[in-house]
């Protein structure tokens, strides 16, 4: 939460992702090569069918998700609907003001001209964020598991959570997320004593 709060005073593109990853779940990759196509504001939903690596030499190469299950479509809040709304109206108006400089790649994330962002920049802004707030050093990737924690705390179906994901099988949720179905586990005993006893 206090990070969220923070992000309030961030250039826009750069609040936009990290609240996305933060929302989502989505890989680093994904965020990158996410285009507009893919955002479905009639029907809050956000599917993920790309992704964008960096090969050196400022090259940024596009590929599938890693596996079939990378592939997926998944239904986004209304408060993530607004934010993605309120960047695209930035990122239309700053289009504007570049004419023909602008290349329209239809990508949400972009370098100055429109062409796609590097994944490392998404990175290398982070750490510094988190170095001039005072905060606790955490790579990109733990919003990842940030968002899947939360998931489960709340009470997400397993299955769920993996789908969102992209995760293979949900064994690998299994694994990675042991610690916090572990609480859920002693959660749910607890609760299953209480209808007992008042039965």
């Amino acid at each position: 939460k206090h990070l969220i709060d923070l992000l309030n005073d961030a250039p826009i593109q750069y609040r936009t992702m990290i609240d996305l990853l933060i929302f989502t779940g989505i890989r680093r990759g994904e965020l990158c090569g996410l285009e507009w196509k893919d955002i479905d504001f009639e029907n809050r939903t956000m599917q993920i069918v790309r992704s964008s690596q960096y090969i050196g030499n400022k090259s940024v190469i596009t590929k599938e998700p890693k596996t079939k299950s990378g592939i997926r479509k998944f239904v986004i809040s209304d408060t993530l609907c607004k934010m993605l709304k309120e960047y695209r109206k930035w990122q239309i108006e700053n289009a504007l003001k570049l004419g023909e400089q602008w290349i329209n790649t239809d990508r949400l994330f972009t370098t100055w001209n429109g062409t796609p962002g590097y994944p490392d920049t998404v990175t290398a802004w982070f750490s510094d964020f988190l170095k001039k707030n005072k905060l606790p050093k955490v790579t990109l990737h733990s919003l990842r598991h940030t968002n899947a924690t939360l998931m489960i705390a709340e009470g997400v179906d397993v299955c769920t959570v993996s789908r969102r994901l992209g995760h293979a099988n949900t064994s690998t949720t299994l694994n990675i997320y042991a610690h916090a179905l572990k609480s859920r586990d002693a959660e749910a005993a607890e609760k299953l004593d209480k209808i007992i006893r008042k039965s």
